[in-house]
């Protein structure tokens, strides 16, 4: 069991301590190429704010910062996992009124509320999360199991569609097709050099090489090359790799920040409850990072009303695979700002 520590917890000096703690649980959320966009301001012992940080937008694969707030969403929903988890109550003001224009979130710490079980075993996995590339072994995630997920990311306030086999295969292809297009855009390519496969690791953010595979057996991730199988895949055999892993595609009707955020708060809900199951787990962005083949997915794909904000892609690791560090994190005092 995760918790903590101890001398965090009590005094009231300690207690900033704890709101530290707090950021810096926050800051093990995922983010597009593990960017990390975001700044926290500790206001008091009992107050804490979520900034969007633009200086780290990906302006190639998302001009409108809707991955953005994505990320600041799961960032958010993290740290109200780690403050349930020492015990407080919280209270969340989103997009507040009449602050600055990057301010995303205010968490109000409102006093003790002992934990639950559950809010522990999140903190744990809040903490054993990894997005991992490869591929999965072949059992199949039951469906009990997605229908579990999917109704955590509706309660999140996101609902979530859970894709079959005919759809994660075309899903796959609007994959391909879009490495394709983001492959000849130079500003595009110019972010995916900066932020991704970096060797050696010498930053603090960026997806290290280590952590991504040659070449990727499922086409739903992204290998170095920034290609998948499908690539000269017969369809049968593209149709036996999707089986490998179940995909969740977490929608919101509001296609504005408010809806991108709370997007962001169900891919973290539902990814915490998936690593609880024993789930390896990666969020697949390429679909819906092109306003073409994303409206191909909303209306051809899956046909919904409501936008696909994000998909994540969910499968049983192998069990002879080692279990993969962490990407890095910035100091939490390069994020902290006064």
């Amino acid at each position: 069991m995760v918790t903590l520590a101890a001398s965090e917890i009590t005094g009231a000096a300690p207690q900033r301590g704890v709101a530290r703690s707090i950021v810096a649980m926050a800051m093990r959320a995922p983010s597009l190429h593990n960017t990390q966009p975001w700044r926290w301001r500790i206001c008091s012992e009992h107050t804490l704010e979520l900034y969007a940080d633009h200086d780290r937008q990906l302006h190639g694969v998302d001009p409108r910062g809707r991955l953005m707030m994505l990320s600041l969403g799961s960032a958010l929903h993290h740290a109200v996992v780690a403050a349930r988890s020492v015990d407080r109550a919280v209270r969340v003001e989103r997009l507040p009124d009449g602050g600055p224009p990057d301010l995303v979130a205010r968490l109000h710490l409102e006093g003790r509320s002992p934990s639950r079980p559950e809010d522990r075993i999140a903190l744990a996995s809040l903490v054993a999360r990894r997005t991992d590339r490869r591929p999965f072994s072949s059992w199949e995630v039951p469906d009990e199991i997605l229908r579990r997920l999917a109704e955590v990311s509706t309660q999140a306030g996101a609902p979530a569609v859970v894709l079959d086999v005919r759809q994660r295969v075309a899903v796959e292809h609007l994959v391909s097709t879009a490495s394709v297009l983001q492959a000849s855009r130079r500003l595009v390519e110019r972010e995916h050099a900066r932020w991704w496969a970096i060797e050696p690791r010498a930053t603090y953010d960026g997806v290290p090489a280590d952590l991504v595979p040659d070449r990727v057996v499922d086409p739903l991730g992204r290998g170095r090359d920034g290609a998948g199988v499908l690539d000269g895949t017969p369809a049968e055999d593209a149709e036996a790799v999707a089986e490998r892993a179940a995909v969740l595609a977490i929608c919101h009707e509001d296609d504005n920040r408010a809806g991108w955020l709370a997007a962001g708060e169900a891919l973290s809900a539902v990814w915490l409850e998936a690593v609880a199951e024993g789930l390896g787990g990666v969020p697949v962005s390429l679909p819906v990072e092109e306003p073409e083949l994303r409206e191909q997915l909303r209306s051809g794909v899956l046909g919904l009303a409501v936008q696909p904000q994000v998909l994540l892609r969910l499968g049983w690791p192998h069990t002879s695979t080692t279990r993969l560090p962490a990407s890095p994190r910035r100091p939490i005092d390069d994020v902290l700002v006064p």
